[in-house]
């Protein structure tokens, strides 16, 4: 595996991803929460700002509460694209195309095994009222009809682990159905590296915090 590089979403490499025909999901509870999150954060920010002595200790917190809000709570989601799936996580990207999906699994959130690592997609949680979800994808899921296209093309699938990981199945079982010469485009990708914007955004509220607190 590598750690960087380009990845299926690149418009400069070969069998790239129109993003128009990309479909994103993230629950919609994780925007509700981010949306209030951010309404309360601000409502307490603006105000700590503006008064005559301003507290830097409670200001640097809400700043750093709010960063988290977004890289746990808002970022996470799945990105599923014609050639593969991208899983943003709070601090890393992994980009999987379809043929080096081994198995789908769903525990907590959505699971990818890919040469027997195993990703885990924190935008996708799992419905705890559903059976567990865990295939290999050696064989077609029961009932593929084999016809080339997965039978839920068009419908956008709800953003929870099992819905999903059957999407995956479908997906992975319609490219398998592809010409030769329709694949040659979509190297096979494994790709898991560090989001350089949101490693950065974390570090700078963090060392915000702590210099205010050191500052006492």
């Amino acid at each position: 595996m590598r750690a960087g590089g380009t990845s299926p979403t690149d418009p400069h490499r070969p069998g790239s991803v129109d993003q128009r025909s990309v479909v994103t999901l993230r629950p919609g509870s994780s925007i509700a929460i981010g949306a209030f999150g951010a309404v309360a954060g601000l409502a307490l920010l603006l105000p700590a700002l503006r008064g005559p002595d301003r507290d830097w200790v409670v200001i640097s917190s809400i700043v750093l509460a709010l960063v988290l809000l977004w890289l746990f709570v808002v970022r996470p989601c799945a990105q599923l694209g014609p050639d593969g799936i991208r899983l943003v996580n709070p601090l890393r990207v992994v980009d999987l195309t379809w043929p080096v999906i081994e198995e789908v699994r769903s525990r907590w959130a959505l699971e990818l095994v890919s040469a027997g690592r195993r990703y885990t997609a924190w935008g996708v949680p799992a419905d705890p009222g559903r059976p567990r979800h865990g295939r290999s994808t050696v064989a077609p899921p029961e009932g593929w009809s084999g016809s080339g296209s997965a039978p839920s093309a068009g419908r956008r699938p709800k953003a929870e682990a099992q819905t999903v990981a059957e999407e995956i199945e479908r997906r992975i079982a319609a490219d398998r159905c592809r010409p030769a010469a329709a694949r040659t485009g979509a190297p096979r990708t494994d790709v898991q590296s560090w989001d350089a914007p949101a490693v950065a955004m974390l570090v700078g509220a963090a060392a915000f915090f702590v210099v205010t607190v050191l500052a006492l």
